[in-house]
């Protein structure tokens, strides 16, 4: 990515969504998991049971239950539940209530 000065923030904000369109999908997963993480207030690993808000990928979120967690080699997996719907995620897409 090229470095210049920006004067306003719309400037800034214009020169950020470039970027983030010439990146890979890898490179964004791991830009967005780290912004959320930048702004979660309560940094901490859910337990079976807990009641978290997932955000997906497509921009939803969907409040349900802890119901397993998996170590995987990329790092923890939770299956979160609720109601009819029932989705793997990474711990980046987990908010803690």
């Amino acid at each position: 990515m090229q470095m210049t000065s920006c004067d306003t923030i719309q400037d800034f904000v214009e020169l950020l969504a470039v970027g983030v369109q010439a990146m890979s999908d890898q490179e964004k997963f791991e830009f967005r998991r780290g912004v959320r993480k930048a702004f979660r207030m309560r940094i901490a690993t859910p337990k079976i049971g807990d009641t978290v808000t997932v955000e997906l990928f497509t921009g939803h979120t969907i409040r349900g239950v802890v119901k397993a967690v998996y170590d995987s080699v990329l790092g923890k997996k939770f299956q979160v539940s609720s109601g009819d719907i029932t989705v793997k995620v990474e711990e980046g897409q987990i908010i803690l209530e």
